[in-house]
């Protein structure tokens, strides 16, 4: 996995990290935001998932992590369309409070994924937001917002045509925080790849439920 961590332009590095593990630590970064490079750097990956690190955007937040992922075919059940989920995360810190956040972090998540053609009718977005807000885990009350798109497509060619269909979820919240032991944002890394992976599977299949164990 690449490096994750995002940091302003033109802070410059330590020349020194006590931790061989991690990059040099730039200048100026808080503690917080740090523990979360960590927390994300040390993370358990979800087999069958695969991770790359994106840019967030210097507008969304001071500091953020941002994180891709996706489920390639040959990791996933085959189906008559080759089902393949993908998205991403951004985790952002504020320098300052976040009135509208109620926080200093936020969570703001997307996520492209297959849609059986039984399940392409009026239910399924209210099905899938359901179905995603089971995974978010430990969330500030009432902060979850987002949208859930079905997404209709036509493949034409030498097999004639062919309909299919998707779904897009765009989401953000605010992580509820612990006192005891602080935010973990590689949790919340895990939790939305479990949720990718979960909606990916084979024709007859039900949903992976999630392991709580």
């Amino acid at each position: 996995m690449a490096e994750i961590f995002s940091f302003p332009e033109g802070i410059a590095p330590r020349a020194q990290d006590s931790q061989a593990h991690l990059p040099p630590r730039p200048q100026g970064v808080p503690d917080e935001v740090w523990r979360a490079v960590e927390s994300v750097r040390a993370m358990r990956t979800v087999p069958g998932v695969h991770y790359r690190e994106i840019p967030v955007p210097s507008t969304l937040a001071d500091y953020g992590i941002g994180v891709a992922l996706g489920i390639e075919a040959s990791d996933a059940y085959s189906h008559r369309h080759r089902q393949q989920a993908n998205g991403w995360i951004m985790l952002l810190y504020g320098r300052r409070f976040y009135e509208e956040w109620n926080s200093r972090w936020r969570c703001v998540c997307f996520a492209q994924l297959p849609l059986e053609s039984s399940e392409n009718d009026g239910l399924a977005p209210s099905l899938y937001w359901e179905d995603m807000c089971e995974y978010l885990g430990d969330v500030v009350p009432d902060s979850v917002g987002g949208t859930v798109s079905i997404t209709q497509n036509t493949a034409f060619g030498s097999q004639g045509a062919d309909t299919f269909a998707g779904c897009e979820i765009r989401v953000s919240y605010t992580p509820a925080i612990p006192p005891a032991c602080g935010f973990d944002p590689g949790a919340c890394v895990e939790t939305w790849a479990e949720f990718l992976k979960s909606t990916v599977r084979g024709e007859g299949e039900s949903r992976v439920e999630r392991n709580y164990a």
